[in-house]
């Protein structure tokens, strides 16, 4: 870049090579460099302030072409007759131009990457040395001496000589010393460099020699280099963030290297070719090759020694930290890309027993225990040591008395890294830990007097269970001793730990094999059984056998008694809640009678209990605000946009919390307030159904569960009509969903009472259908609008071809009836689409919505515009 201020202080010289007498194509010649100069200077100012960093140099170089132009046109203004005070005028301001260039230059790389002693200095002595014997030549010829030159033209040509060596050499410095991404801009600039030298020696020649060609060669040499430092400031990527801290090294490295050689390669090229055409060189350009030569031999010696110095560095370096890793704990091993052991610190031997334990070139595989073999191959895999990194690789080692050594290793993946190369283990070793821990777990999870597994054995064995999933199928039997406390009143503790120990053995000899056995504390112990209901059950029954067998002890023949509580392992309970059902199993056999074996039931317990109190508290829970109406979206599949809402009632309870339906709608028939709670879910569900936005301009249908109670009480339709009526609700807008068994019932007044409502303009919905005993041939008889299908209907039908056969068949023959199909629960996208392919009309399930409150309604159906599917923005 700074030769680019230097190829325009050039071209403006060359400019002046024309003398007083110029013809008019050289001085339009002399008028486009000067303003190629000035838009290079231009693009200077402007690239130059568009870099983050380094921008002081490039704006120097902006200034450095301007002083030219300006002796440009003082030459022009002035227009002095003798050539040589024409030369002087427009070399006065040039030569500021010039020291700008090289300044300029220097700036461009950073400080840190000059520093190194004196050898930069000496580095930029030889450059300037060897581009003063080439200058020299361009411009005196291999003949002419200084001595033969008058005072003024001496003056003249050895300031450009030494301006434009200067500018050459810091060229030359800053390709030696910048780093290797900005070296495509460093040899541009040194290529403009290199057209500009001759182009203002000929410049300055034919100046003073009248010859208009040698100009004209002059002004294009320039125009080029010109160009190409106005390319330079371009192709810059400026200096990287960590130039400063990245050492030198690589192809930067090479060619600061080659550089000096290439210097001194020139001015010996120089000086032979003008001994070979027949000149004779004098003093000065011999004594200017002398000193290149010695400048190089001195840089040579500096850079020998400097690489002695980081040599000699590097070996201590590697001294020091070979040092640090032998006098480690840690055992350190060295792995290739294929994990074979490249290098094993001294620690390995020691740990192993054997110097020669992993020997260099083995395949790490083939060293471990075949059990670790495959978390050590994931280590094989590119960028596996990221994830080692953040936590630890355990691995076993062969000692070298035969037994396995633990070892626990931290993974460096150092492959990306091209100075290492490999994957670093650091191995500690951990086997007199591993073996306190498992001592320490023997102890947890072991019953001291039986043996066998304790309680905690137990709950850490169901927790896994449950996170297999329930799998194969599972089962706890609790098993409680009766009669252990008369052997103790009798017999004292010793027989008691006796007959513990007893009856653990005949339980283990009981059960299968693979079924461990708990002492859980006192006279209770557990059994994990794999198998079919049935056959736990079974097994039950052994167990109460073998323990009711006489026990014989050295204090004689005792008879104990047991009771057992079974209960499933099943997906999605926690270790607290088997334990617990399985005591209240176990609490309820033993309320049964000793010897016996009880499966848990959600009847069992605190059941009974929860329902007397939800069965006192739901009287009058509509009125103390506990009661609330979600609504549900029902969606048509072909428009896919919301066409109506099934209310759901919720209880919540503020002592239980929330209450689900299924369990307090029974608790309501059996208190007889079902009608009431009926008639306040209706009126609410209306009004907040007259309050919901139209679904692309269609008013949304609202479905209401109605209980076979509410039907048997015949007061449905007196309370329809009154919701209706206060309300103001459409009663074509109504869906009354009930069941089939309801709809069937014994008794003229149902059918009368749904034919009632159909006359109103209510529509009837057959709920559930596809549970219990519904039947197609009801289809025809039942008084019913819309038909919807139940969960269990629809919940294979996208795996199952018979199910999907039977739903296409159920859709075609409502279809021809006349009916609307709703399908309820859909879940999964499969679903959908197999409904979609039947040509179910509607559907509802979790897929597309959750039930929710009516403001959560309201945005849903104003956001989306009534449009609701998945994947669609707006869907829930």
């Amino acid at each position: 870049m700074r030769w680019w201020l230097l190829g325009s202080a050039v071209p403006v010289g060359a400019a002046c090579a024309v003398s007083a007498g110029a013809s008019g194509p050289g001085r339009v010649g002399d008028l486009a460099v000067a303003a190629l100069g000035v838009a290079t200077a231009a693009v200077l100012w402007c690239a130059g302030r568009s870099k983050q960093t380094g921008w002081r140099g490039w704006r120097l170089f902006a200034l450095a072409p301007l002083m030219p132009v300006l002796g440009f046109v003082a030459a022009t203004v002035v227009a002095p007759a003798d050539r040589l005070e024409l030369v002087a005028l427009r070399w006065l301001p040039t030569v500021p131009g010039y020291v700008l260039a090289v300044v300029g230059i220097l700036t461009l790389v950073d400080p840190a990457r000059l520093r190194g002693g004196a050898r930069p200095a000496v580095e930029l002595a030889l450059f300037f040395s060897a581009c003063v014997l080439v200058v020299q030549v361009l411009v005196l010829g291999p003949d002419l001496s200084w001595l033969d030159l008058a005072p003024g033209e001496g003056t003249v040509l050895a300031a450009a000589v030494v301006v434009t060596s200067a500018t050459m050499a810091a060229a030359l410095l800053l390709l030696g010393v910048i780093e290797s991404r900005r070296q495509p801009m460093a040899l541009v600039l040194l290529a403009g460099s290199a057209l500009l030298a001759p182009g203002r020696a000929l410049g300055t020649s034919a100046t003073l020699s009248g010859d208009h060609a040698v100009g004209d060669v002059g002004r294009f040499l320039v125009a080029g280099g010109l160009v190409l430092l106005g390319a330079a400031v371009l192709l810059d990527p400026g200096p990287s963030p960590e130039s400063r801290a990245r050492p030198r090294s690589g192809r930067s490295a090479q060619l600061r290297q080659l550089l000096p050689h290439l210097a001194m390669l020139a001015a010996l090229l120089t000086s032979a070719a003008a001994t070979l055409t027949g000149h004779r060189p004098g003093a000065v350009f011999v004594a200017g090759v002398l000193l290149c030569a010695a400048l190089a031999v001195v840089h040579r010696w500096m850079t020998a020694r400097q690489e002695q110095h980081l040599g000699a560095r590097l070996r201590r370096s590697e001294a020091y930290f070979r040092s640090l890793v032998a006098a480690s704990g840690d055992a350190v091993l060295i792995l290739d890309g294929d994990l074979r052991v490249t290098w094993a610190s001294l620690t390995v031997g020691t740990t192993l027993g054997d110097p020669a334990a992993v020997p260099v070139g083995r395949d790490l595989l083939e060293l471990v225990h075949p059990e670790d073999a495959p978390s050590v191959a994931r280590a094989r895999r590119p960028g596996a040591g990221d994830t080692a990194a953040s936590g630890l690789l355990r691995l076993r080692l062969r000692h070298a008395d035969g037994t396995w050594r633990h070892l626990e290793a931290g993974v460096s993946d150092l492959r990306a890294d091209a100075a290492v190369g490999a994957v670093v283990l650091h191995c500690r070793d951990t086997t007199e830990r591993v073996a306190r821990e498992r001592a320490l777990e023997q102890l947890a999870f072991t019953d001291p007097v039986t043996g066998l597994p304790n309680r905690a054995g137990c709950e850490r064995e169901l927790d896994r269970a449950l996170a297999t999933g329930g799998t194969p199928c599972r089962s706890l039997l609790l098993v409680e001793l009766d009669g252990l406390a008369a052997v103790r009143e009798d017999a004292g503790r010793d027989v008691v730990t006796a007959v513990l120990v007893e009856v653990g053995r005949r339980l283990r000899a009981t059960v299968r094999g693979g079924d461990p056995v708990y002492r859980m504390g006192g006279g209770a112990f557990a059994v994990l059984a794999e198998g079919a209901p049935h056959a736990v059950d079974l097994l039950a029954d052994r167990c109460l056998s073998v323990i009711e067998q006489p026990l014989d002890t050295a204090a004689g023949v005792f008879d104990l008694g047991a009771s057992i509580g079974v209960v499933d392992v099943a997906a999605g309970s926690s270790v607290a809640d088997l334990l617990t059902r399985a005591e209240l199993a176990l609490r309820a056999a033993g309320a049964s009678g000793v010897g016996t074996a009880l499966r848990y039931r959600p009847a069992l317990g605190s059941v009974a209990e929860r329902r007397a109190r939800l069965r006192e508290d739901l009287p009058g829970a509509w009125d103390r605000g506990e009661l609330s109406v979600l609504f549900q979206p029902v969606v048509s599949l072909e428009e896919q946009r919301v066409t109506g809402v099934e209310a759901l009632l919720r209880w919540r309870h503020p002592e239980l919390g929330e209450v689900p339906p299924a369990e307090f709608v029974p608790i309501a028939e059996r208190a007889g307030v079902i009608g009431e709670l009926q008639r306040w879910a209706l009126e609410h569900a209306a009004t907040a159904a007259l309050a919901l936005p139209d679904s692309g301009g269609t008013p949304l249908r609202l479905g209401v569960n109605i209980s076979a109670s509410h039907v048997a009480a015949r007061t449905l339709v007196g309370d329809v009509a009154a919701v209706l009526r206060a309300t103001g609700l459409p009663p074509e807008r109504l869906i009354l969903e009930i069941t089939e068994a309801t709809l069937m019932s014994e008794g003229e007044h149902v059918a009368v009472d749904v034919e009632a409502l159909r006359l109103m303009g209510v529509h009837v919905a057959l709920d559930d259908f596809g549970t219990g005993r519904s039947s197609l041939a009801h289809l025809t008889r039942l008084p019913i609008d819309v038909l919807k299908l139940d969960r269990s209907f629809v919940l294979r039908v996208d795996r199952d071809p018979k199910s999907r056969a039977l739903c296409e068949s159920v859709v075609a023959i409502a279809g021809a009836l006349g009916l609307d199909v709703v399908a309820e629960g859909v879940e999964t996208p499969a679903q959908l689409a197999s409904l979609r392919a039947a040509g179910c009309g509607f559907a509802q399930g979790f897929l597309l919505a959750r039930p929710m409150h009516p403001h959560e309604l309201t945005d849903l159906l104003h956001d989306g515009a009534g449009l609701l599917w998945p994947g669609l923005v707006g869907s829930r």
